[in-house]
């Protein structure tokens, strides 16, 4: 059978065994990256059924939990998961706006120049393990094995904690050459405040692949919003105590990247106080060190099934982090030996960074729509329908174009505004527009990888995105210095729409998914419209404005006033001029009934 989580795209294929089994594939595909990986069944791995009196104890409310898990349950059970994820992302994306605010643009520099090793490596430690431990307990659960699911959780957490540790170790000993490297010394602090996280958060992950494999979602998507909400409120709190008490940049930085370890020890006590009372009443005097039982897998069979699922996974989340550390280790230094101190350099890579956040909000959010169309494609491929798989793909494709255009086009045009909005001034506006362009080549480069993945293609998206990362290397070492941060963003665009033409050439030859002429004009009309009124309202709404309101607050009305009408613009007329059929809006989830209310409202062409 194939697993699925489609909150990241992780595909899996493994072993059925049972029908309770088989219901948690929606549950899976909430919060980890899309993969397929073919894994053997062996007859050491399938639990026996009797296993005893204490055994049925240990499993009895496993069991139940996986049955309760079946139907409407488990869907709400996924959508509420599915929720958490994009709470949890826009609070992780939209809390670096304060720390700008704050403390301004060199210990936003720091952070996002330190953030990203942190990032690869815990991904390194926890992107692959949990999904590995999610499939195992998901199969021993069914199959009654609760006490054999609890040791899968102990070997887990064990080897996350130590792979944390050594993570920790890493960044802690190499703190001082690593700040040398992204050239200013004082960055070493908020590198290894930034480790301290790597002691809970792996334990945590494990938690969180235990609680998905049982088919309960609840409990990941609560220390999910902990470890978020403790997350950014620690980091806006110790940023306002060392603004007080007269910190340096170094020290502000480090009190931003210390939130990861507060966040990761909130969700780690959520995860604790409910599995140690679950243990209590289902096991008494059990726990992680419960003993093995005759017919269960030795623990070096479950350490080898475990590392075998998780590797592939581990692998593939590993390309996108690399983008951001190859960053942090030219954009900087390049900067710095053209001139600019250590500090100056540092501040143009805040102002370099300030548009990252939209667009990453703008690719967790396609990301999202495309889940539910790699779903249907997911869906179709295993019932043998090749027609609705390729529609399916070619739908999320023209998504992709569709909302990464509209979006790229929008941050292009109120830049300058939504500059001032977000960071109180319009410094460097012509590269934040230059980045807000990426939101096109990232939003394709996401959906076609969960395409990708969804259909079995798993090392292809993480090989253009390594690709893209050398491209980047070396368009940075060619631009930086003669165009600083603008040959950065100019860097970005070309290494990103490089991965984002690859992987979609690669659906296309995979899915024979394409973009009909229809739908290509229509795009094309309507990105036409938005930008006439778009730059209309500029230049005739905004004066008038700032008679009335301050810089920011007018900025601010441009802003969302701008993205409001774009996006109504955008739609009603893609819809009026055919880019967007009623055929294919029917394909939608949901797609019926939005069908009828958009030809009552006459944004479907009459007959289509």
């Amino acid at each position: 059978m194939t697993r699925g989580n489609k909150g990241n795209g992780i595909q899996v294929r493994v072993p059925d065994n049972g029908r309770n089994e088989k219901r948690l594939l929606g549950s899976m595909r909430a919060t980890v990256a899309e993969i397929e990986d073919e894994t053997p069944t062996h007859d050491g791995e399938r639990m026996e059924r009797d296993r005893g009196a204490s055994d049925n104890r240990a499993g009895a409310g496993d069991r139940q939990r996986v049955r309760d898990g079946r139907g409407p349950s488990m869907m709400k059970g996924a959508a509420v998961l599915g929720a958490a994820v994009i709470v949890s992302k826009l609070l992780g994306t939209l809390q670096k706006i304060p720390l700008q605010n704050l403390a301004g643009d060199r210990v936003f520099g720091i952070y996002n120049a330190v953030y990203p090793f942190y990032q690869l490596l815990l991904a390194a430690a926890t992107a692959g393990i949990p999904v590995a431990v999610s499939i195992v307990v998901a199969e021993q659960a069914a199959a009654g094995g609760g006490r054999a699911a609890n040791r899968t959780l102990q070997i887990s957490a064990l080897l996350l904690a130590a792979a944390g540790l050594a993570g920790f170790a890493l960044m802690w000993a190499g703190a001082a050459p690593i700040s040398r490297w992204i050239g200013d010394p004082v960055a070493s602090t908020a590198i290894r405040a930034s480790a301290l996280a790597l002691w809970v958060v792996p334990v945590m992950a494990a938690l969180r692949g235990y609680y998905q494999g049982l088919g309960r979602m609840l409990p990941t998507a609560v220390s999910q919003l902990a470890e978020q909400s403790v997350r950014v409120a620690a980091m806006l709190s110790l940023l306002m105590i060392g603004l007080k008490l007269g910190w340096t940049d170094g020290a502000l930085a480090a009190g931003a990247t210390a939130g990861s370890a507060a966040g990761g020890i909130a969700g780690l006590a959520v995860l604790t106080v409910l599995w140690a009372r679950e243990r209590t009443k289902d096991e008494p005097g059990g726990g992680l060190g419960s003993r093995r039982e005759e017919g269960d897998p030795s623990r070096g069979r479950t350490i080898r099934r475990l590392l075998a699922l998780a590797l592939p996974v581990t692998l593939g989340a590993l390309a996108l982090p690399v983008l951001g550390v190859v960053d942090s280790f030219t954009v900087p230094p390049l900067l710095a030996a053209g001139g600019l101190s250590g500090a100056e350099a540092m501040a143009q890579f805040g102002l370099y960074s300030r548009g990252q956040p939209l667009v990453q909000l703008v690719v967790m959010i396609a990301g999202a729509v495309g889940g539910a169309l790699v779903h249907g494609l997911v869906s179709a491929r295993a019932q043998g329908d090749e027609a609705a798989s390729r529609a399916q793909a070619s739908l999320a494709m023209q998504g992709a174009w569709w909302i990464g255009s509209a979006a790229a086009c929008g941050l292009v045009l109120l830049a300058p505004a939504m500059n001032r909005m977000l960071y109180a001034d319009e410094a460097a506006s012509a590269t934040f527009a230059l980045v807000g362009m990426g939101a096109l080549a990232g939003t394709v480069s996401a959906i076609a990888s969960a395409v990708l993945q969804g259909v079995g293609s798993v090392r292809a998206p993480a090989l253009y995105m390594l690709a893209a990362a050398t491209l980047k290397a070396a368009l940075n070492a060619a631009l930086v210095p003669a165009y600083g941060i603008s040959g950065a963003a100019w860097a970005g665009l070309a290494a990103l729409g490089a991965a984002a033409l690859l992987g979609a050439a690669a659906v296309r030859r995979v899915c024979a998914a394409r973009m009909p002429a229809r739908s290509l004009a229509g795009l094309v009309l309507a990105l036409a419209v938005m930008a006439a009124a778009l730059i209309a309202l500029e230049r005739a709404a905004y004066p008038a404005l700032l008679d009335w309101l301050p810089p920011r607050a007018a900025a601010t009305a441009l802003a969302l006033g701008g993205t409001g009408l774009g996006a109504a613009l955008f739609l009603a007329a893609g819809l009026r001029f055919g880019g967007v059929s009623a055929r294919e809006v029917r394909a939608l989830p949901g797609g019926v009934k939005l069908a009828a209310r958009l030809r009552r409202l006459r944004l479907l062409p009459p007959g289509d």
